[in-house]
């Protein structure tokens, strides 16, 4: 009688083994760009989802034991700044928590802190790489105080209590929720009440703009300031394409000295001519005639003027204030433009040349180029950390080796020579490392981005065709622009020579200092105006 009851449970069990899968298989799902497997998935520490994927495990040892701390791909960047990529390459990379940086939720309150919510979006909007940046930024500026104890909070009740361990993913599609949560659990943050006069204090110890030098001569030859700028254009564009477009550095300087003298105008229109059959050619615009396909310098049915007029037409790069009707004139109308007009002129082709598949091909290979050697720059720097590593650990090694009864003078001989490795390895590493901080960060055969651009019309650049032998050199470019239409009203140039970089630098870090923490106070007021709504 007893065996029956044993029996039919055996069954029972082997019948919802068998009927219902979904008891023992895991539940995959997708949160955001991450794959959740809540049995099989491993928790990232700053989400507190079971990802499927996780990226990167931290290698700090405590008390013997490798740390348990791992974190997924998107937190480690949005968080941190940090890329899995980069990460993996270091053998002893350490997380953000065994760091004392980690910001989220638990890591925050157990310092005394309040949690930030969903702030990566917050974070790239104000300029910075991630919300540990931010943070930092804030912390050190003293913009508001992290800390508990000075922020009067909502009385919590159980709702927010268990909302408080979910765990808030900046890429997941309910973050924008997660943030209203946060902003209705606290109290709407006062503007009035920040504490920003410190900070306000120091960055208001404006740092004077030093005084350059006016930019009137170009190649050794006067310039109106207003023409300043177009001729550096022309210059750099061909440093940088020269190599493609055959055109060395000298005939780029004999072009603008033919233009400035008004003197051998040939060259000027023989280079023009070059650039019209590249485009023309590229964009298969049919302006010539079946017979004589080549450009001519004089009037006629294949005169380039004819050429440039078609394309001017058909561009989409708009000439303002630049009449057309000296084109009727042909080639003499050409020669009566002033300089400012045949810059101008010349610019524009240059501008549609960038355009052309023959240029376009030029700067994928060399960008191609440019990241394959950054790449192997820091895989330099990994094998000469890991090589200074091992000697080291084998410096260990031999110190213990005295216990075993190795004459001392072969010790001390070892002792001696593994050090002489280590301070070698050491060179090398160092000398990869300042490899990538000298290097350029992008390929040369891009547009050439300012250094700085100021609210007040002001835009640093850092240009090789006007002093390629000292990368010191600062050209200050200040535009002032009528209100009532936008138009240009005045251009000038200034340089900066060598012996002023510190004031310079000084200069345009305590600017963009300043629009940083314009950026985050703005971004708090406008978070702040929402929790009021």
């Amino acid at each position: 009688m007893s065996v029956v009851p044993n029996t039919s449970v055996v069954t029972t069990n082997m019948e919802l083994n068998s009927s219902s899968p979904k008891l023992n298989e895991s539940v995959v799902d997708v949160v955001g760009n991450k794959i959740s497997d809540s049995t099989n998935g491993k928790t990232c520490h700053q989400c507190r989802q079971k990802i499927k994927d996780l990226a990167v495990i931290c290698k700090n040892p405590k008390n013997g034991k490798p740390c348990i701390n791992k974190f997924c791909r998107k937190c480690l960047f949005n968080r941190y700044g940090e890329t899995v990529e980069e990460v993996n390459l270091l053998n002893d990379w350490i997380c953000p928590k065994c760091r004392g940086i980690c910001n989220c939720s638990l890591c925050m309150k157990k310092r005394g802190q309040r949690p930030t919510g969903a702030l990566a979006r917050t974070a790239k909007a104000s300029g910075f790489k991630s919300v540990s940046e931010m943070l930092r930024q804030k912390t050190s500026g003293g913009l508001e105080s992290n800390k508990v104890e000075n922020i009067d909070v909502m009385p919590t009740n159980v709702a927010t209590f268990e909302n408080e361990f979910v765990g808030i993913s900046d890429d997941d599609i309910n973050d924008d929720v997660n943030s209203k949560m946060d902003i209705a659990r606290a109290q709407p943050l006062n503007v009035d009440k920040c504490v920003v006069s410190p900070m306000t204090s120091k960055i208001e110890e404006e740092i004077h703009l030093p005084l350059g030098t006016n930019v009137t001569k170009i190649l050794d030859m006067e310039l109106p300031p207003q023409d300043v700028g177009n001729a550096l254009q022309f210059l750099e564009f061909c440093l940088v394409f020269g190599e493609v477009l055959d055109v060395k550095k000298e005939e780029a300087e004999a072009i603008l000295r033919a233009l400035i003298r008004k003197q051998n105008l040939y060259l000027v229109v023989e280079f023009q001519i070059k650039m019209l059959t590249m485009i023309l050619s590229d964009s298969g615009i049919k302006s010539l005639s079946s017979r004589s396909p080549c450009l001519t310098l004089t009037d006629g049915n294949n005169s380039w003027l004819k050429a440039l007029k078609i394309l001017m037409a058909k561009s989409h790069h708009m000439l303002q204030e630049f009449p057309l009707d000296w084109l009727e004139e042909g080639i003499r109308g050409y020669y009566d433009l002033d300089l400012s007009k045949k810059l101008i002129l010349l610019n524009f082709l240059c501008d549609e040349a960038l355009g052309t598949m023959k240029l376009r091909k030029y700067v994928d290979d060399q960008n191609a180029i440019f990241a394959q050697e950054k790449k192997e720059t820091k895989l330099k720097v990994a094998e000469a950390k890991e090589k200074e590593k091992s000697l080291k650990q084998k410096l260990l090694d031999e110190t213990k080796k005295v216990e075993d009864s190795i004459p001392i003078s072969e010790h001390d001989a070892n002792v001696l020579e593994i050090k002489s490795e280590i301070a070698k390895a050491h060179v090398e590493f160092l000398e990869a490392k300042g490899a990538i901080s000298k290097r350029k960060q992008s390929s040369n055969a891009v547009r050439t981005e300012p250094e700085f651009v100021d609210s007040n019309g002001q835009t640093f650049w850092k240009l090789k065709c006007y002093n390629d032998e000292n990368e010191s050199v600062m050209l200050m470019q200040d535009i002032t622009i009528k209100h009532d239409d936008g138009v240009v009203d005045n251009e000038e140039w200034f340089v900066y020579g060598c012996e002023q970089k510190k004031e310079i630098d000084k200069y345009i870090s305590s600017r963009a200092k300043r629009f940083k923490t314009r950026n985050i106070s703005s971004t708090l007021q406008n978070e702040s105006s929402e929790a009021d709504m």
